[in-house]
């Protein structure tokens, strides 16, 4: 059997942020002492010294004019010698603030966090200065320089303890990898030894752990939060967090469960309905969310999670009504109109469905959706439509051009046009010629207009690449099967086939109907019936009722035939073994 294309679901999610820090200029230039290294002994202000600034004179003006015109040209590497040089020279926040945003924009942070030290030497920095240089400083792997930002973010802050060491973390939280991991733990490990009794200490070094991935350390720290403040929700939904990511299930769900009912509140009940749900225990995760709702009626939380219960329950109206609402409510917004237009799709609501799916707008599901609209447009036979919207999809995320390709070729081969999609697809390996998706969906394209050698050495490609691809596998062993005489080869590829994947219907579908072509009617007849029975597809009923007329059983022949026009009544293939016998 002929696998068809797989088609890819396309989600992008691709949002960045950056930070800006506004920063008064300075006539003075700053030093400060170096830090003690101690975190108990730490001081949480430094006595700074002040001399006079460095006026403008030729060389700073041209530094500076310099830097803007390399960073116009796109010369980042120029734009920063340029501007760490005014900085140096200026010693002015603003200038060092440019440099040090260049600086980490190339990923150089020992230049950075001498620019961020410029920048904190300047008078009254603030708290985003001080998030700023926390952040850098942790970059450039300085524990001690992390570790005094930090504690002057806890001493200037205005929120709480609790609050102020929360933000911290997630500050820290941003830059835990590999190259850092050293200053990470070391500033958190200072700020539990300054705050022992703070259980929101212990609670950010858990969450850091848990981000290492370091789950038994930060199953302690946790539990050290919930001994110091039991009547704290948070880490009683962190700790079922961490049991969660250790496979400890059960344990996790019996957290939330207590917490639950202890707290009552319609968050902690809704985290217990969600890992219910994500347990497949979905009336259970229903019964939990409603209670939840019932609490808050305004949780978008409760409500999406529910939705998404509702149609693993197959209770579509259900999950449109709770989907609306969230619509309606500017919650979860753009989900809420992707999922209705995916209920609509499923209900045949075709131009429902495309309405909802253009409400999802430039949302993180945008591409998707419009994936969707291109599929309901082929649907409904406007092919040209359909392509044009994929065209677009290229031409706005070009590095996604080779799925939109992929999309559009299954559209062009369901509707026939196999001549349309060859052709596409001979495009889009000119400009992606290793992908080896647009190689199968050519050589598809090419074995339905006969161009056989074609598609054999597209599939070869495949192979040489992927030498275990059981798409290419089967596609190759099933074209050699039923395009020619070379069935000793279509043996070898097809048994390879199988011995990836033994229990797969279209491999053993194909394994039957090379028999069937060699003459072996029983052998044939075992195969294609275990295969039709896994998946009683059309192709599969036309190769079975094939077999059973060649073994004279024409009435069964015909029964398996006008059963597999019920089960799909637009496959090609039976259509054409009918046409034949008529």
């Amino acid at each position: 059997m002929f696998l068809r294309l797989l088609i890819i679901a396309i989600m992008v999610a691709a949002l960045s942020s950056c930070a800006h820090v506004d920063s008064g200029r300075t006539g003075k230039k700053i030093i400060m002492k170096k830090p003690a290294t101690d975190p108990k002994q730490l001081p949480v202000e430094e006595v700074f010294q002040a001399v006079e600034s460095t006026p403008l004179d030729a060389a700073l003006l041209f530094s500076l004019l310099g830097g803007e015109l390399a960073g116009q040209r796109g010369e980042v590497e120029l734009a920063a010698a340029f501007y760490v040089d005014a900085a140096e020279r200026s010693r002015d926040p603003q200038v060092a603030l440019r440099a040090a945003q260049i600086a980490l924009y190339t990923k150089d942070f020992v230049v950075a966090s001498a620019m961020v030290d410029i920048l904190i030497a300047g008078a009254s920095p603030t708290l985003e200065t001080h998030r700023l240089a926390l952040a850098v400083y942790l970059k450039a792997n300085n524990v001690d320089k992390s570790m005094q930002q930090a504690l002057l973010l806890v001493e200037k802050s205005e929120a709480p303890l609790r609050s102020a060491l929360l933000a911290i973390g997630g500050i820290v939280s941003r830059q835990v990898d590999g190259k850092v991991a050293m200053a990470v733990m070391a500033v958190m490990a200072g700020l539990v030894e300054r705050y022992p009794d703070e259980a929101g200490a212990h609670l950010v070094q858990s969450q850091i752990y848990a981000d290492r991935g370091d789950f038994s350390a930060a199953e302690r720290s946790v539990a050290q939060a919930l001994h110091l403040d039991p009547d704290w929700q948070i880490p009683h939904v962190h700790l079922a967090q961490v049991l969660e990511k250790q496979n400890k299930t059960e344990d996790s769900l019996t957290v939330l469960r207590l917490a639950s009912k202890r707290f009552a509140t319609a968050q902690l009940i809704t985290a217990y309905g969600q890992l219910l749900a994500k347990e497949g225990r979905y009336q259970e995760a229903k019964k939990q969310l409603l209670l939840a709702l019932n609490k808050t009626p305004s949780h978008a939380d409760a409500r999406f999670s529910l939705a998404l219960v509702y149609l693993k329950l197959n209770q579509q109206e259900q999950a449109k009504d709770a989907l609306k609402v969230l619509y309606k409510a500017g919650a979860y917004k753009a989900k809420a109109a992707f999922y209705l237009g995916q209920i609509s799709y499923q209900q045949k609501a075709n131009l429902e469905a495309l309405r909802w799916f253009e409400k999802v707008g430039q949302a993180p599901g945008y591409i998707d959706a419009q994936a969707n609209i291109a599929m309901i447009h082929a649907k409904m036979g406007e092919l040209t439509m359909a392509q044009s919207v994929l065209q677009r999809l290229r031409n706005n995320a070009p590095k996604l051009a080779a799925r939109f390709y992929l999309l559009e070729a299954e559209l062009l081969l369901e509707a026939g046009q196999n001549k349309q999609a060859f052709g596409l697809m001979s495009q889009a390996i000119n400009e992606h010629a290793t992908d080896l998706a647009l190689r199968y969906a050519r050589s598809i394209a090419a074995t339905e207009l006969g161009e056989l050698q074609v598609a054999e050495n597209d599939l070869l490609f495949i192979l040489a690449q992927d030498p275990n691809n059981v798409n290419a596998l089967n596609a190759l062993g099933y074209t050699l099967a039923s395009k020619t005489f070379r069935f000793e080869e279509a043996r070898q590829y097809l048994a390879q086939a199988l011995s990836l994947m033994p229990e797969d219907s279209a491999i053993i579908d194909s394994m039957g109907w090379l028999n069937y072509r060699e003459g072996q009617y029983e052998e044939a007849l075992a195969l294609l019936q275990k295969a039709y029975k896994k998946s009683p597809q059309g192709e599969i009923a036309a190769h079975l009722g094939e077999t059973l007329w060649m073994l004279g059983r024409q009435e069964e022949a015909k029964k398996i035939w006008q059963d597999g026009l019920k089960n799909d009544p637009d496959d090609k293939y039976l259509h054409e073994v009918l046409q034949r016998l008529k």
